[in-house]
């Protein structure tokens, strides 16, 4: 018989664990020691854990709670605790005698019966046994929506409108459930719209969270959809509160006006998902609601008083984190009135007709020492929609040096500037790597300019800046995989890149003088060097990358040149060059300009295009 390639294989997995740091299991026990003394005695019967091929033995022993918590602090692996429904079986009231059932009826699967003159074989499955099913560190369920018109497009709704958007959702969903769940109506109430709910209920409420439209600097930061998350220990039904949101009508401006779409349910989840990233830099996109300084009042109305300038705004940001579960202590904070998003609105335009003040709403943008998860909220808004943090991702291979305020250098020593840098980069690379290799050089080892099909260099830039009176603001060192999307084998040498690059403390730049300290910075998203953008300007002349003919148009030369070496640096082809200004030489040669460039789709920097684009030429700004 061919049973082996009939029935489905079983294939092992076998995990490793280390002899010196066990696997520690850990109950609380409400009735006494009776049932913990049970629970150890099963343990040293223990032969196998779970259904591994290997041997296995336990212990047990009975811990006060304080010496419990104090052994899994110790340990050196991660402590999973069991919050809410999940996909792992634990037993439960009735479990053992299942285990039982199952077992003597596996024994007499298979009977005998008459049926007719001839005796049939029948076969009885064994009843299954009865578990519960808990999870461990289970993610809260998430549900999207969109938010339609009734021709099928987009409803987009203001920021301005966040907190009123949530409070007619809230309430509208709220009145659904308890028309159907009638048992229920005190914790509908309470976990959904928050009326009722103390510090107990945090863990459990839910969030309606409205995600503006994020990505390029260009994108209109509206909301078009909502993401509603549940907790893993709510006790609503997570189907159910996904019907309740489903079909909801979208008020207008206000809660009398009609509507002008649906909330409906979709799978797409890409732009809540931008909200979800890890990241060590967050800034608001819909103001926070900061809580009030405690223990001073204000005399005329008895009341709390609101965070009305920055450095108390600054100290209650640390309160909302910590009211928010935010364990983590933020290693920067700044907070401004003025949006962040190039596109965004002022805080105290957000939440009329709202509980909050104008004075307690503030943008905030916080750096943290390690990366946090995704979404955040924060302030005494964020059941409303506000407070939402929108991540900010730095680029590892895109470093800047920004030169202080009394280091006046002219754009036009650009040149002179950059070889000094060059130069000094080179020197630390020898230092490190007792040669100067080809990600610094721009040389094989021995001599020959590098030709492997791809820029495999660092690109280096001065960027000027229009509040310095075009004087140089910043020395860009970026990787060659950054500059030249097609050099991304070369990826593998980032730390090496990472490594040599910051330690640049101090710069000798010859008649231009000593520069420093230095300090190294990464550059994040929105930065006009990175963009996304539409539309690029370019800031310093693009030299075209081979010589013009004088029978050919320097205008139009420049612009096949230019598009054909966005294609080669793995850039989609521009849909239109403005030649600002162009010069060629009296011999003809390669031509220089200042050019304008707009794309289709959003792109993403840096930009740093033509001949001599290593040494800071070509280089580009999202408009």
């Amino acid at each position: 018989m061919r049973v082996g390639e009939i029935r489905v294989p079983k294939l092992w997995r076998p995990c490793f664990f280390d002899a010196d740091e066990p696997v520690i299991y850990v109950w609380n026990f409400r009735s006494g020691s009776e049932e913990a003394s049970q629970v150890c005695a099963i343990a040293e019967r223990l032969y196998q854990l779970g259904r591994g091929i290997d041997m296995a033995w336990a212990s047990g022993e009975i811990l006060e709670r304080e010496e419990a918590e104090a052994v899994l602090e110790s340990h050196s692996g991660r402590a999973r605790k069991p919050c809410g429904l999940g996909a792992v079986a634990v037993p439960r009231s009735g479990t053992l005698e299942s285990l039982i059932l199952r077992h003597e009826r596996k024994r007499r699967q298979f009977s005998t019966a008459s049926i007719g003159r001839k005796p049939h074989v029948l076969f009885s499955k064994a009843p299954k046994a009865i578990f519960a099913y808990a999870g461990y560190d289970t993610p809260p369920h998430r549900f999207y929506f969109d938010l339609r018109a009734d021709t099928g497009g987009f409803a987009p709704k203001a920021l301005t409108s966040t907190a009123l958007l949530v409070a007619v959702l809230r309430d509208a969903a709220v009145i659904r459930l308890q028309e159907h769940l009638t048992g229920n109506v005190t914790a509908i109430e309470r976990l959904i719209s928050g009326r009722g709910a103390g510090p107990a209920d945090l863990a459990q409420r839910i969030r309606i969270i409205p995600i503006p439209s994020i990505g390029a600097a260009q994108t209109d930061p509206s909301i078009r959809r909502v993401m509603v998350e549940v907790p893993v220990d709510c006790p609503i039904r997570p189907d159910d509160l996904k019907w309740a949101f489903a079909g909801l009508k979208v008020c207008g401006s206000s809660p009398a006006s009609p509507p002008i779409g649906l909330l409906v349910s979709t799978d797409d989840s890409s732009m809540a998902d931008r909200f979800c990233q890890s990241g060590t830099l967050f800034r608001t996109i819909t103001p926070a609601a900061l809580p009030a300084n405690p223990g001073r009042i204000h005399r005329d109305t008895g009341r709390d008083r609101a965070p009305h300038g920055r450095e108390q705004a600054a100290r209650s940001v640390t309160r909302a984190l910590r009211h928010a579960g935010i364990d983590s202590r933020p290693t920067e904070i700044s907070v401004q009135k003025e949006p962040y998003h190039r596109r965004g609105v002022m805080a105290n335009e957000c939440a009329p007709g709202s509980r909050f003040s104008k004075s307690v709403l503030w943008h905030v943008k916080i750096s943290f020492a390690e990366p946090l998860g995704g979404p955040l909220l924060i302030g005494d808004g964020r059941f409303c929609g506000l407070g939402l943090l929108e991540p900010i991702n730095s680029r590892t291979d895109v470093l800047a040096f920004d030169l202080s305020d009394n280091v006046c250098i002219s754009i036009s020593d650009r040149s002179e500037l950059l070889s000094h840098l060059r130069r000094a980069l080179m020197a630390l690379a020898r230092q490190n790597l007792g040669r100067v290799g080809s990600l610094f050089s721009g040389h094989e080892p021995d001599g020959r300019p590098d030709r492997s099909g791809h820029h495999a260099h660092i690109f280096l830039a001065a960027d000027p800046a229009l509040e310095r009176n075009g004087d140089i603001a910043r020395l860009i060192v970026a990787a060659p995989w950054a500059g030249d999307r097609q050099a991304d084998v070369l990826r593998k040498r980032g730390h090496q890149f990472d490594q040599v690059t910051r330690q640049l403390k101090e710069l000798t730049a010859g008649r231009l003088g000593r520069i420093g300290p230095l300090t190294v910075e990464q550059v994040v998203d929105g930065d006009p060097l990175i963009g996304p953008a539409l539309e690029w300007i370019g800031q310093t002349p693009y030299l075209a990358t081979r010589n013009h003919k004088k029978r050919d148009d320097p205008v139009e030369f420049i612009k096949s040149d230019l598009a054909t070496e966005c294609v080669r640096r793995g850039l989609p082809r521009p849909e239109e060059i403005e030649v600002l200004q162009v010069s060629v030489g009296p011999r003809g040669g390669r031509p220089s300009a200042s050019v304008k460039l707009r794309f289709t789709v959003a792109v993403q920097g840096p930009l740093m295009l033509g001949r001599d684009s290593h040494m800071g030429g070509g280089l580009f700004h999202a408009a």
